[in-house]
């Protein structure tokens, strides 16, 4: 027994040890935080677009009015502040979109919520060791893409959560519709994360990533960025006292630079997989189940 307790506390060590370079990267140094701060900058100036497009399709192109709800209460239990404003400010400008070149518009639209991809792409190409970015219009090629994909997605998981909250609308107890409501916007929002951090993972390095390699680190970003959100959303302060009407915006801003360093830390990961072999169990999963080669 004390034999097996002394490898149980040197494996314990060694694994505490083996987090200092993860703590090197997001705490001490100076170039994550600048790329943490550009990537919430960019999410703040691509939220309420990429929200704005999704209302459209759902109010103006399928007709979707439940959908349509449903994306709003999501938006609302996700923000970290007051979100009534919010919710009808973007009420407002789907109404004022309307049917009449509105292709167009979230054309230009999406577009706009891009630009999140230019800090981000630098920061993964650091990290896989990538020594040249792709040049800025092959960026946005690559940036405009990935946002359709990532919008794709979050219709799909708020359709399957529209559809589940018609279901759970049939039950009895208020209580238990509550409960179910909550769980089910929490488990496909969190679906969504894990995919699409999944997708930026894959495919915007400008090398190429092994999927195998960066998917158990992108359900760790999902997994780890709720709790962050949730924890975020209970201890934040009042910011209006100090920021007046930019209060909302402040709190988002720095909700987004807290669940950015989720993001490079899970990515930091990928890439130390000799490091943290934890990480990299679907590897080793498929090296155990190759087939041997016969000598000579």
């Amino acid at each position: 027994m004390k034999m097996f307790n002394q490898t149980l506390w040197l494996r314990l060590r060694e694994e505490i040890r083996n987090l200092f370079p993860l703590f090197r990267y997001l705490v001490l140094q100076t170039e994550t935080h600048a790329f943490c701060l550009a990537l919430a900058a960019a999410a703040l100036l691509g939220f309420f677009p990429a929200c704005l497009v999704m209302l459209a399709v759902f109010k103006n192109i399928l007709g979707w009015d439940s959908a349509y709800k449903i994306l709003l209460d999501t938006v609302k239990s996700y923000f970290p502040t007051s979100s009534g404003p919010l919710a009808t400010a973007l009420d407002d400008s789907v109404k004022l979109m309307g049917h009449n070149g509105q292709l167009g518009t979230m054309l230009w639209v999406l577009m706009g919520a891009a630009g999140v991809f230019i800090p981000l792409e630098a920061g993964l190409n650091r990290l896989w060791k990538v020594q040249e970015d792709r040049p800025y219009w092959m960026n946005q090629v690559v940036g405009f893409s990935l946002t359709v994909l990532c919008v794709v997605l979050a219709l799909f998981f708020l359709s399957v959560s529209a559809l589940l909250h018609n279901i759970v609308n049939h039950f009895y107890f208020e209580l238990v519709k509550s409960v179910l409501k909550f769980l089910i916007i929490r488990t496909t929002m969190t679906c969504w994360f894990v995919l699409s951090i999944f997708a930026l993972y894959k495919l915007l390095p400008n090398t190429k990533v092994s999927s195998r390699q960066v998917f158990p680190a992108a359900i760790l970003a999902g997994v780890m960025a709720e709790i962050v959100r949730v924890v975020y959303v209970h201890i934040a302060p009042n910011f209006k006292p100090t920021q007046g009407p930019f209060n909302v915006s402040v709190s988002f801003l720095l909700l987004a630079y807290f669940e950015t360093f989720v993001v490079l830390g899970c990515a930091f990961l990928a890439t130390q997989t000799e490091r943290y072999p934890w990480m990299g169990f679907m590897t080793r999963r498929r090296k155990e189940s190759e087939p041997k080669q016969p000598v000579g």
